[in-house]
């Protein structure tokens, strides 16, 4: 198996990580309680923008079957609405415990990939894959007051992970039958078709999202459609490198994200706590380090 995949898929949490990091300081600061809807409406405006791009410079790609088309549209929406669930929790917990319920996401889409894609690991990747997941949960974990089980966190997180990994299958099994391009054209297409519906028939999104516009924080603005961008690319080579490799290990190596959730957060801490903070007692670094070791494993195990 061709060992550039890791690099694309390793490069898609380095950036999502980034993107975070964005979403919490915008919900916290500017969209405390009222945010999450246009967050949405932003990710899919987006998506619409990124479609005009592979419109123009790889037109002759984007037909690809009205069928297939559907069904990607239909791949995309569900992609965007995932995003949903995921900004509820994050309004309530740390980025970086959010984040690391993204670990259901390798777990769904090995089940899927094993049931559509026909896809096999070995017993040593499943094993490698096992210990990302668990170093992940651990950096996630606050061990201040003990283990606590945040039950609307998780389920929220279950729901946004799943349909991520339905997305993701439903890219992977259209794009290695027909194009790359084209795939993501009319994904994209379908995440800007459920936004509309979204703004549409959600007054309260809607609302926040003509709010947002009206405010002129030309700053804010300025933050969500960086944000977005960040969150194209990475997708870009998350979905680009599900089709060179696994769609499960693709997952599993963005299991990383939360390292890089806690990287960025330390590094926010020391330097710029205005924009985030990550907590660096002694009892919270033993435990992200002993995470990392085991993370950090896992990955060279991967390559065995």
């Amino acid at each position: 198996m061709n060992t550039n995949w890791f690099l694309f898929a390793l490069a898609a949490p380095a950036i999502w990580a980034l993107c975070n990091h964005i979403d919490k300081y915008i919900i916290s600061k500017y969209f405390s309680g009222k945010g999450v809807g246009s967050l949405v409406l932003f990710t899919a405006l987006s998506g619409l923008i990124a479609s005009v791009f592979v419109g123009i410079f790889k037109s002759n790609l984007l037909f690809i079957g009205l069928g297939n088309e559907i069904v990607i549209a239909i791949g995309g929406a569900i992609l965007v609405v995932a995003y949903i669930p995921y900004l509820y929790a994050l309004e309530k917990e740390e980025a970086s415990f959010v984040t690391a319920l993204f670990q259901l996401i390798p777990v769904f889409g090995y089940v899927l990939a094993r049931i559509f894609l026909n896809e096999q690991l070995t017993l040593l990747q499943i094993f490698a894959s096992i210990l990302v997941i668990i170093g992940g949960a651990i950096i996630s974990l606050d061990l201040r007051q003990g283990i606590k089980f945040k039950a609307r966190a998780f389920w929220l997180m279950a729901l946004s992970s799943f349909m991520i990994a339905v997305s993701a299958t439903v890219f992977k099994i259209i794009a290695i039958g027909e194009n790359f391009w084209g795939t993501a054209f009319w994904e994209y297409i379908g995440g800007g078709i459920i936004g509309i519906l979204l703004f549409t028939c959600i007054k309260l999104y809607r609302e926040q999202f003509i709010v947002t516009i009206n405010r002129g924080r030309s700053i804010v603005l300025s933050i969500n459609l960086f944000s977005e961008l960040l969150n194209v690319v990475a997708k870009l080579l998350a979905n680009f490198a599900s089709l060179i490799a696994p769609l499960a290990l693709v997952w599993v190596v963005n299991g990383l994200q939360p390292l890089m959730v806690f990287i960025y957060g330390a590094i926010l801490t020391l330097f710029i706590p205005k924009l985030g903070r990550e907590s660096l007692d002694k009892k919270t670094l033993v435990q992200k380090f002993s995470a990392i070791i085991i993370i950090f494993i896992g990955v060279v195990l991967l390559f065995k």
